[in-house]
């Protein structure tokens, strides 16, 4: 791991914990999937304010260029983490020494069995909040089945209809107060849970949040995950649009693709520029400033 936890141990009390990758005008986490699970460890042993982090994608990106509260729920993550592999080849363009590419994918589906499995043996106790009808519940099931001793504290899914009504976001704090989990998993969908995560986590008590999208319904089987060599090679997105085509064809084909293709050439023409600026300029001496 590096220097990345001492260094995370050293910043708790601030925004970013640990050193960030810029891609499309977002900070993100250069972390791999052990050392996240080692931070949020670390954060809920030493933190002593709560914490938030944010799982982006290419579609978080384009809705963050108009949404001023979903952007500040990045700004202010401790942890901002490449969820798409669009994301991390961006990070790769330039070879520059002064930039450092996404060490690898760390997606919120993977994270929340490796948070799972991780409460088996450290007591780690997580709560799921929001999805489908049910699917909190199946996923808490499906995670208790894989791996028996988990520590999965409390679920809850609340209604569309009173969602937004201050009784029943009193419910909601109250329930996870009384639950007192170490790690909320929040599953509203973008940017809803990051706004909601914004707006409450002062007031929950718990160490870490987490916005997880669709993942209880992929945790509990009601939608399929794409095959591995699918999530390599940058594909998932296509596998489930094909699921849903309905719902997500004109956010992947009208919105995400023509994004990431704008995005990629911006982000080559402003690697490039850096390196002609740096190959124009001499490297110091290493004696200077001595």
């Amino acid at each position: 791991m590096g220097t990345t936890i001492p260094a995370a141990r050293a910043a708790l009390g601030s925004a970013s914990i640990v050193p960030t990758c810029t891609v499309a005008d977002v900070a993100f986490s250069n972390v791999t999937m052990k050392e996240t699970v080692a931070l949020i460890h670390l954060i809920v042993q030493k933190g002593s304010r709560p914490h938030h982090i944010c799982t982006g994608n290419m579609d978080h990106l384009f809705l963050l260029q108009k949404d001023e509260e979903f952007r500040r729920s990045y700004e202010t993550a401790s942890l901002v983490l490449a969820d798409g592999m669009p994301i991390v080849w961006m990070s790769g363009i330039s070879r520059s020494p002064r930039i450092r590419p996404l060490k690898e994918r760390v997606a919120g589906s993977d994270l929340f069995w490796e948070l799972v499995q991780a409460s088996v043996g450290s007591g780690l106790r997580l709560f799921f909040l929001g999805g489908a009808p049910g699917a909190a519940d199946e996923a808490k099931a499906e995670a208790e089945r894989r791996f028996p001793g988990c520590h999965v504290v409390g679920t809850y899914c609340p209604p569309k209809e009173t969602f937004a009504t201050e009784p029943e976001q009193a419910k909601i704090r109250a329930m996870i107060r009384e639950a007192a989990p170490d790690v909320l998993l929040v599953g509203l969908g973008a940017p809803k849970q990051e706004k909601w995560i914004l707006r409450n986590k002062e007031r929950l008590g718990v160490p870490v949040s987490i916005g997880v999208g669709g993942t209880f319904e992929m945790a509990a089987g009601r939608v399929r995950r794409a095959p591995v060599w699918m999530r390599r090679v940058g594909m998932e997105w296509a596998y489930r649009m094909v699921q849903d085509p309905g719902r997500l064809a004109r956010r992947y084909l009208g919105n995400d693709l023509p994004f990431l293709v704008s995005a990629m050439r911006s982000t080559m023409r402003t690697r490039m520029a850096e390196s002609v600026g740096s190959e124009s300029m001499p490297f110091p001496s290493l004696q200077e400033g001595k």
